[in-house]
């Protein structure tokens, strides 16, 4: 029998090899920290080895058109709205617009009812707008490379977004699969590593204890536009944001210590993409170009391919927009992987001995010491001590 990969370090859990298996044979299942890894029977499993063909981490995934060096581009939306419901500056309300003018179905990451992250394909507006946002959790890609596989044969366009390793396996699977991609446009984004949904559905249980959740959003602008600025609003009328409860689940993700084990060792953190556009967040704005900051977000966008300078010409009307460079927006994951932290191994021994509060106050600032924490920060901020005393911390 067939065996997919070697160790979880090697697999990406993009859904190519379960989408290409030609009796079905292969069923992704959940490990105990929470990811899906494919899973093989053996008693309809053939030997025909295409899911180790179709692997994007095994194989080279072949860009015919892909530009020696891509277009780079500060872009904001020209409407403030668009740009205030958005994480960076609009740049894939524009792309995706274009999308559905054009009649393309987009498949893109939606918060489900029950706030699960998973992508699903739309048609309209309304369903484009669930994509719209952050979504710090891996999603759960259920069988949308079939569905993909089905619009273009059938003679349909798709927009397909997701995080760089997905396009690479939804790439590579059509490849494989012999099916015409001239309708297909791929979107990535600056992917720092996708966390474990087993930790986010811990985490909305922690939250949801009085009420349940009505929306929720990673980068809420209210207050700006750096950085995390987590909002929770509930069904019994209150919200609540950055305060200790909500933080949790964000501090974890900045911590590193829950990211798949594929994304320490990520071959998609460099300039060279997979995509035909990638779009992210201009940080060093307000050095490069600091005209165009004005704390409601600037997008990052990479043009890679013909296909995509096509798109980017006709969002031009929508966008206002400056011709970057590689050297001025370079961000540490468009450069190598996140790094794996050295208590890993202790966080995840930590949660399987004693459950999800007691991570939350180890690694994620929750509790009195936490707070305690918080508030000191923002004094020496106020004091204007807090930057030396961190660099002086860093040099011992």
């Amino acid at each position: 029998m067939i065996i997919i990969f070697d160790k979880k370090q090697d697999c990406s859990g993009c859904t190519a090899c379960q989408s290409i298996c030609p009796t079905q044979a292969i069923t992704m299942k959940t490990d105990e920290e929470g990811f899906l890894y494919p899973e093989i029977d053996p008693e309809i499993c053939v030997d025909c080895g295409l899911c180790r063909k179709v692997c994007p981490l095994q194989n080279e995934v072949d860009v015919q058109d892909r530009f020696a060096e891509p277009l780079v581009y500060a872009l904001k939306h020209k409407s403030d709205n668009v740009r205030m419901t958005s994480a960076s500056g609009g740049a894939y309300t524009a792309i995706s617009d274009y999308a559905l003018n054009t009649s393309c179905t987009l498949y893109g990451v939606e918060f489900s009812e029950d706030f699960t992250v998973q992508h699903n394909g739309t048609t309209s507006e309304e369903g484009r707008n669930k994509f719209k946002g952050s979504k710090y959790v891996k999603s759960n890609l259920g069988d949308v490379f079939k569905q993909v596989r089905e619009e273009l044969v059938n003679n349909r366009g798709v927009l397909f977004t997701g995080t760089p390793c997905e396009v690479a396996g939804l790439r590579k699977y059509l490849e494989v699969a012999k099916v015409k991609t001239d309708k297909l446009t791929l979107n990535d984004i600056i992917c720092h590593g996708a966390p474990s949904a087993l930790l986010w559905k811990q985490y909305l249980s922690f939250i949801q204890k009085k009420s349940k959740l009505k929306s929720y959003t990673f980068r809420s602008k209210e207050m700006s536009w750096q950085g995390y600025n987590v909002k929770a609003e509930f069904e019994d009328g209150k919200s609540k944001i950055n305060t200790s409860d909500v933080m949790i689940y964000v501090n974890i993700f900045g911590s590193d210590l829950a990211l798949r084990p594929s994304c320490y060792n990520c071959k998609f953190t460099n300039l060279y993409r997979i995509s035909d556009i990638m779009i992210g967040d201009f940080w060093g704005i307000e050095k490069s170009l600091p005209e165009l900051d004005d704390d409601k977000g600037v997008s990052l966008i990479f043009v890679n391919t013909s296909k995509g300078q096509v798109v980017f010409e006709e969002i031009k009307d929508k966008i206002d927009f400056v011709q970057s460079n590689t050297k001025d927006c370079l961000q540490p994951n468009l450069q190598q992987p996140t790094k794996c932290p050295t208590n890993r191994d202790q966080f995840w021994s930590d949660y399987q001995k004693f459950g999800f509060d007691y991570i939350a106050k180890k690694y994620a600032g929750y509790g009195f010491k936490g707070r305690l924490k918080k508030v000191i920060i923002i004094l020496l901020k106020k004091l204007g001590l807090f930057e030396l005393i961190r660099k002086a911390l860093r040099r011992k």
